[in-house]
């Protein structure tokens, strides 16, 4: 049987198209959630398709603050004070 590939060699245009995309979801499948909502007089925590469409966008969440904590940040090793542009 064959090991997963656990080491990814993507360049930081990788990561930022991978984020986009990730939250090009989260923003489609809140739009939906918003007119589940508008639409409907029943209560959303009654509603599968509703609580799936939650479930979706926190993992999804979830993954991209992962992504963020596995970033290694720019500091300058000088004593002058940096300001990012």
């Amino acid at each position: 049987m064959s090991k997963p590939n656990t080491v990814f060699n993507l360049g930081l245009r990788d990561i930022d198209l991978i984020e986009d995309a990730i939250n090009s979801v989260i923003a489609r499948r809140s739009s939906t959630m918003n007119m589940l909502v508008e639409s409907t007089i029943k209560n959303t925590s009654e509603m599968p398709v509703y609580q799936e469409i939650r479930q979706e966008v926190s993992e999804l969440r979830d993954l991209l603050g992962r992504l963020h904590n596995q970033k290694n940040w720019y500091r300058p090793t000088n004593e002058a004070v940096y300001v990012s542009g």
